[in-house]
């Protein structure tokens, strides 16, 4: 008696699905491993603070550190400034700098990440903002939620599971406001200055297309008012405020000096406007207290004559301003680092 067959005959939907399934687990593995391999990479794209962080270390070199707030990322040039420093100091040539700043630093994230970018033994140089909001900006934490779970229960069992799963532990990284980071982490990193929040500016770059530099520069004009390292006392009111900020700022600047590398203070460039009046007034007296605190150098540009036409806002430089201001601060920089 012939036996017969009786294995299931698959169609063709039960195929596709199975096909849709192990393509499914595949990916699911693959990203597994890529997250495994690059977890720290996946952990810096939770906080704009740690990917500033990671991209540092993934450069090969930095020898200027430009440190915070938006001001400073969208106004600082690294590339530009390494071009003229160059020009200026044919001495100085294959100087590498990169702006760590991001939106939103605060006097807390300087002091908390300080010990994070001392890990380039060719460092020289660290500029660090002095502004308003670098001082008022509170702490932006970066630690991830801890999920907690009850072993006693099937659903905590299964989070407990979950978590040894790194795709699971770096979750934060594929959120919305996150993901975009990943690119930039992942692929481009070395080749950034820090400026380049864009995809698009990223890609540039990472293809090697170089950025404009400035155009019929007024030096007159971009001139900052330097504040020397051998300041005297203060000269002008300051309250008890004013000291303790001043001795925070004094007190970031101190771990990098004690690694043997200069620091100077930056106040970038604000347009004219009514809404900074009071700014301008504030911090005047901390620049002088900084300067005489930190014994640091501090070059002084919110007063600088600078024509509106640089600027985005009040208080942020566009392309042509990045220009201008990494110009500008090309010459204080040789001027500093020159034998």
């Amino acid at each position: 008696m012939a036996l017969t067959n009786h294995m299931p005959v698959l169609t063709q939907s039960h195929r596709r699905l199975l096909a849709f399934v192990l393509g499914l687990i595949v990916f699911a593995g693959l990203l597994e491993l890529g997250v495994r391999r690059n977890g720290l990479l996946f952990s810096a794209a939770s906080h704009r603070a740690l990917a500033k962080v990671a991209m540092f270390e993934r450069h090969s070199r930095v020898d200027i550190l430009f440190l915070g707030t938006s001001r400073t990322q969208d106004g600082v040039s690294p590339a530009l400034i390494a071009e003229a420093v160059t020009k200026f100091a044919p001495a100085l040539a294959e100087i590498r700098g990169y702006n760590a700043a991001f939106t939103s630093s605060s006097l807390d994230a300087l002091e908390a990440l300080a010990s994070r970018f001392l890990s380039k033994p060719e460092l020289k140089l660290v500029v660090i903002e002095l502004s308003d909001p670098q001082r008022r900006n509170p702490a932006t934490p970066w630690k991830g939620d801890v999920v907690t779970a009850n072993p006693s229960t099937l659903e905590g069992r299964l989070t407990q599971w979950a978590q040894r799963l790194h795709c699971v532990k770096q979750r934060s990284a594929f959120l919305s406001d996150n993901i975009a980071r990943l690119p930039a982490l992942l692929l481009f990193a070395p080749s950034l200055g820090g400026w380049e929040v864009k995809g698009a500016d990223q890609l540039s770059v990472w293809l090697g297309h170089p950025e404009k530099p400035a155009a019929d520069f007024d030096s007159q004009a971009w001139q900052p008012i330097v504040l020397p390292s051998n300041a005297g006392a203060q000269t002008l009111y300051t309250g008890a405020e004013q000291w303790v900020i001043a001795d925070r700022f004094s007190q970031v600047a101190a771990q990098y000096k004690a690694r043997g590398i200069q620091v100077v203070f930056a106040s970038p460039p604000l347009r004219p406007h009514p809404s900074l009046t009071s700014e301008r007034a504030s911090m005047e007296p901390l620049l002088q207290a900084v300067s005489y605190r930190s014994q640091c150098e501090v070059w002084d540009f919110s007063a600088s004559k600078v024509s509106d036409r640089f600027f985005r806002d009040p208080s942020h430089l566009n392309a042509e301003g990045r220009a201008h201001y990494s110009q500008a601060l090309a010459i204080e920089i040789t001027r500093l680092l020159s034998p």
